[in-house]
């Protein structure tokens, strides 16, 4: 029964004083040491090639490339800032064509007439911003069968209401 063993390491050739220090690999009988380090490089290879998992230090590299790359972009391109965009007022609408009457105006008409030199009850205030909004409505429908350009159509339509606000308030 005396078997004789072989006590050296195939890989490093040690020489191990025990038997038990030695471990049968698929290469053949292989140190502590030696194994620790095949061990190693399996899960090293496990890590980047099956898993795709990198390192910190190749990750960090990237990491600068992109960072250099963005500031030469943000060098060379202008940043727009957004504007801040208010909310328009709502109007109401007089007819079709575009032209509004806002609230704050109707309003404006009302206090007007309820509270100037001859006051007005609350209906026919009512009933006479409502015959001004039919004058302009006509106005309007006046001025684009004569104007054509749009400068020109709001010019006398500014006028065409002043008159009409005149003539309110001298009735």
């Amino acid at each position: 029964m005396n078997k004789k063993h072989k006590l050296n390491c195939d890989k490093c050739g040690e020489e191990v004083s025990n038997l038990k220090k030695l471990k049968k690999v698929n290469e053949g009988y292989l140190c502590i040491k030696c194994r620790r380090v095949n061990r190693k490089n399996h899960r090293e290879f496990l890590r980047r090639d099956i898993l795709k998992i990198p390192k910190r230090s190749d990750l960090l590299k990237e990491w600068a490339e992109k960072r250099k790359l963005r500031e030469s972009i943000v060098g060379k391109v202008k940043v727009i800032k957004p504007q801040i965009k208010r909310p328009k007022e709502h109007r109401l609408r007089i007819n079709t064509l575009g032209i509004y009457l806002t609230k704050d105006e109707r309003l404006f008409l009302y206090k007007k007439l309820v509270q100037g030199e001859n006051p007005l009850s609350s209906e026919e205030a009512n009933k006479r911003i409502n015959n001004l909004t039919e004058q302009m409505k006509t106005l309007i429908e006046d001025l684009r069968n004569k104007v054509k350009t749009q400068g020109e159509f709001k010019k006398r339509f500014d006028e065409g209401f002043a008159k009409l606000i005149g003539e309110m308030e001298n009735e």
